[in-house]
């Protein structure tokens, strides 16, 4: 356990900031988006960084990296509007205009199958279990995904926010090094090498977390986009993003954002859905043994359990965005753990 008196009185006060940022919810966001972006850009900055300018040979600084980094993202990202985005908005905007009809399709295709039916129990309550699970698992998903576009667009609707995340970000990335090392300070002559250990570990394993999952959702939304089109689902794009936006919650996310395109498909042709669902599962199973064991690696070591537990009380405490953090923080939880706990038991 702890040795000093000294270090519990710390992790009080550490634990006091901790209670008084959690009443002050807003600057959340904005501080949220600024430290993955700064996750996200820092290999960029810091391969840019040991570059020399030509002719001078000198190296070109922090800060000029991080100027060119900006640069360069903010091309990609209106790249990304152009192309993505603004058919990706015009395309949620038909699927929720058509959504009550949807649901009426499905509703009819179900008293369909009741008539099929040729087990007179089964075709009692096939209607009733159909339509509530398909009503309640569409309706989740809809909202899910109202309340993610929501969340994305509406962090541009803020100017506040428009100006913060940036600067931020140029901070975080710039002067990292220096804001690392003003933490260790605040800690005794004696333990400050054990801080430094800490917060880089805890560094690496955040990083690592963010970039893997961002490559994740990455390719495993571009295979269900592919998928969805070649099916001939409507709605490639957003059954392709939402895809990847739900991969951030682990375990529960891929079925999440399986849903919608089952559904979807289930308008078409109750065999067009078995397919479309079967097309996530092996686009699951491929994630699972082929891309994340390679991309994220070792980053986050946790076991299933631990991920489980983590997502109940994330979501219980914080909703989506709980669940969402739930995992990156109980891995951070896991390197204090093991350094100022069971290391010191030993």
């Amino acid at each position: 356990m702890f040795k000093s008196i000294s270090t519990w009185l710390k992790l009080l006060v550490i634990l006091a900031g901790v209670y008084l940022l959690s009443q002050v919810t807003p600057i959340y966001l904005p501080v949220i988006v600024s430290v993955i972006l700064a996750f996200i850009l820092n290999p960029l900055v810091t391969f840019l960084s040991q570059r020399r300018l030509w002719p001078t040979r000198q190296l070109f600084g922090r800060s000029l990296a991080v100027f060119i980094a900006f640069i360069l993202s903010a091309i990609i990202a209106a790249i990304v509007m152009t192309f993505i985005l603004v058919p990706f908005i015009s395309e949620f905007n038909t699927l929720v205009n058509n959504l009550p009809s949807l649901m009426k399709k499905i509703q009819k295709m179900t008293m369909d199958i009741q008539n099929q039916a040729n087990f007179i129990a089964l075709a009692g309550y096939l209607p009733n279990i159909v339509d509530q699970t398909m009503s309640s698992i569409g309706s989740f998903s809809i909202d899910l995904a109202k309340k993610i576009v929501n969340s994305i667009f509406g962090l541009a609707s803020s100017i506040i926010e428009l100006v913060i995340v940036p600067v931020l970000t140029y901070y975080f990335l710039k002067d990292w090094q220096i804001i690392k090392e003003n933490i260790v300070f605040l800690f005794s002559q004696r333990t400050r090498d054990k801080a430094r250990n800490i917060i880089e570990e805890m560094g690496i394993v955040v990083s690592g977390y963010i970039r893997g999952q961002f490559v994740v959702s990455f390719i495993v939304g571009f295979f269900v986009f592919c998928g969805m089109y070649g099916f001939g689902v409507e709605y490639p794009l957003v059954l392709g993003l939402l895809a990847g936006i739900t991969e951030a919650i682990p375990i529960i996310g891929p079925i999440i954002g399986a849903v919608p395109a089952i559904l979807l498909a289930y308008t078409v042709a109750p065999f067009l859905a078995l397919k479309v669902a079967v097309f996530y599962f092996l686009v699951q199973q491929f994630e699972n043994h082929i891309i994340v064991p390679n991309v994220m690696g070792q980053a986050i070591d946790l076991h299933p359990i631990t991920v489980i537990l983590s997502l109940l009380i994330g979501g219980q405490l914080f909703g989506i965005t709980g669940m969402v953090l739930a995992v990156p923080v109980s891995a951070i939880l896991k390197v204090l753990l093991k350094h100022l706990w069971i290391t010191e038991e030993r």
